[in-house]
């Protein structure tokens, strides 16, 4: 079971690895962090399309999930607080990671073009927030890291968030999965969450908060298309209750100031990491959560990009008729947005 380590404390994270691109020397390698309660299972589906279009895909298992360490006392203590400095170690853990993997596995460096090779990094979900730390935290990174990441930190790509990866204000009419009374218990909120979050969603118009489905529950859950065995490794509410609800909640107000540093901070686009792109991968069937993740980031960025302001650019690539299992009711069709966003 391969697995990576991210400090010097022991920490692991496990990978799933599809390996080099056999004849390449400038493949893009793509490291994808899974969402809540749901695993990087979830993306084995994607392990036999990937070399054919010169990409090596990693898939990684998120702290607390199967493989990976768990997270300490003192870290998850941090995280019910809401403490930024848990958003730091992800910061941290990542770019550790990005450095071990290219030095040990001898990945090819991004080209001069900057079109192909280096990391392709993707977070799903709220997952996104880990990746989007490094970005958003870029200080608390050694310099020397630094410095052995730029040759291959290519583009971030952020999959299907939903607005609490911002840390975004809800919409007053919006339906909130983790506060409805007729689910009291974290198992009950979970066992309704992977139904809520896996069904499609008819919005009159996807562009529009007014035009949202802001129903309880949509049609066709991606969930009745696992098995038994399936769900058994794709699902792992245990560890969604452990880490994710104080993501949902009292670490709002970091996740926020982490993502405008990320996304919108002049500054640290200019001196961190420069020449990263971002790329938005959003689905116009998933639930409201995530389709207003999109509306109020593209909102954001159109704002500060009229007032001036030179940016990260971001990319907006929208999946027609996909909810937010794209990548496991229809692989193809994830796959190919999925190229579009590494090809530029």
């Amino acid at each position: 079971m391969p697995t990576a380590p991210v400090d010097s404390k022991g920490t692991e994270l496990f990978f799933t690895d599809s390996g080099p691109v056999k004849g390449s020397t400038d493949y893009t390698t793509l490291v994808i962090y899974h969402g809540s309660a749901f695993t990087g299972n979830t993306f084995h589906k994607l392990l036999h399309l990937c070399a054919k279009d010169n990409v090596r895909l990693v898939i990684l298992n998120r702290r607390d999930y199967a493989g990976s360490t768990k997270y300490t006392d003192e870290e998850l203590a941090d995280l019910n607080a809401g403490d930024k400095a848990f958003m730091e170690r992800l910061a941290l853990e990542v770019a550790n990671f990005l450095v071990w993997f290219a030095e040990t596995e001898k990945v090819p460096e991004v080209t001069p073009d900057r079109r192909r090779g280096g990391f392709s990094v993707m977070g799903w979900s709220l997952g996104n927030a880990t990746p989007l730390a490094i970005l958003g935290h870029p200080e608390v990174i050694p310099k020397e890291t630094l410095a052995k990441l730029e040759p291959y930190f290519r583009q971030l790509v952020l999959y299907d968030p939903p607005h609490l990866t911002f840390g975004y204000d809800q919409p007053p009419e919006g339906y909130n999965p983790f506060i409805d009374p007729d689910y009291p218990t974290p198992e009950a909120i979970f066992n309704n969450f992977r139904y809520w979050v896996s069904t499609y969603y008819d919005h009159s118009d996807p562009y529009s908060v007014s035009g949202l489905d802001f129903s309880k529950r949509g049609v066709r859950p991606s969930v009745d298309n696992m098995t038994e065995d399936e769900t058994a490794v794709n699902f792992d509410p245990a560890a969604a209750a452990r880490t994710e609800f104080p993501m949902f909640f009292p670490m709002q107000p970091a996740l926020n100031a982490q993502g405008q540093r990320a996304l919108f901070n002049e500054e640290l686009a200019k001196t961190y990491l420069p020449n990263v792109e971002i790329v938005f991968i959003w689905c116009d069937k998933a639930n409201w959560y995530c389709s207003y993740g999109m509306i109020e980031t593209k909102r954001q960025y159109k704002q500060n990009i009229a007032e001036g302001k030179e940016l990260r650019p971001i990319r907006f690539i929208r999946i027609n008729g996909a909810n937010h299992f794209v990548h496991w009711d229809d692989p193809e069709a994830f796959w190919t947005a999925t190229v579009e966003a590494i090809n530029n």
